[in-house]
């Protein structure tokens, strides 16, 4: 494949001069690749980097590749400071859920509407809950956001809906002793459907709706970039 858009999600070091890098790929979605010599003194090459666009090239019969080519093309801002963190974030979901050799092409899209938006660090967080439905929809996980999963009526703005992953939403009467962290305003839900995130409490809704949804797929592994973005979290709060 020669020429082919893609950004780097990752990297770690192979062997004794190399590195595995993975890709994701507006044609070819996200896969793994060895950049032979990558990590050698003498090699010229601008060291490979996430959040920025750029032309690959590679090659090979199995499912690891070998990059033979890259050129980052375009400018853009990379992301600083708490955009750093989201932007490690989003990189480790699609790493850990996408499966290999799956072109998302609106996904792709999307990634790259975000990594700009982080580089300029405006409306961080509606951005981000919208990617995560985003990308639950291109696994075949999307939340139904409008009805009722045991009788499918639509929801109602007035009633609390017990959220389970997997299953969907269903009404409960407030009265049952349920975990509130599972309960969730149908006003809210509703608003989150819309991608109507300009109230706060909107947004604490669809943060915690996102994490419980994400959790069933990513496992009981944690996500290193969450640890970060908890360190970085406290360290912008102390100096604000």
């Amino acid at each position: 494949m020669n020429n082919e858009l893609a950004y780097v999600l990752h990297t770690r070091k192979y062997r004794e001069t190399s590195q595995l890098v993975d890709l994701f790929s507006r044609n070819e979605g996200r896969f793994r690749v060895v950049a032979r010599g990558s990590r050698t003194k003498k090699n010229p090459r601008i060291t490979l980097q996430p959040f920025r666009p750029l032309l690959a090239s590679w090659r090979g019969k199995s499912d690891l590749k070998t990059l033979t080519d890259y050129e980052y093309v375009g400018s853009s801002e990379l992301p600083q400071g708490k955009a750093l963190y989201i932007g490690f974030y989003i990189n480790e979901l699609l790493t850990r859920l996408l499966a290999e050799y799956i072109p998302h092409q609106n996904l792709f899209d999307q990634y790259a509407r975000l990594v700009t938006i982080l580089g300029h660090s405006t409306a961080l967080e509606p951005e981000l809950r919208i990617f995560e439905l985003s990308l639950l929809d291109e696994m075949g996980y999307g939340l139904n956001l409008y009805a009722d999963s045991l009788d499918g009526s639509g929801l109602d703005l007035h009633c609390d809906y017990l959220f389970r992953p997997g299953e969907g939403f269903s009404k409960v009467d407030n009265n049952t002793g349920q975990v509130r962290q599972n309960i969730y305003s149908g006003a809210h839900l509703l608003a989150i459907a819309e991608h109507r995130f300009d109230n706060e409490f909107v947004l604490q809704s669809a943060k915690r709706l996102m994490r419980a949804a994400l959790a069933l797929h990513l496992g009981a592994r944690p996500l290193h970039s969450r640890e970060l973005f908890k360190q970085a979290t406290s360290i912008y709060g102390k100096t604000s």
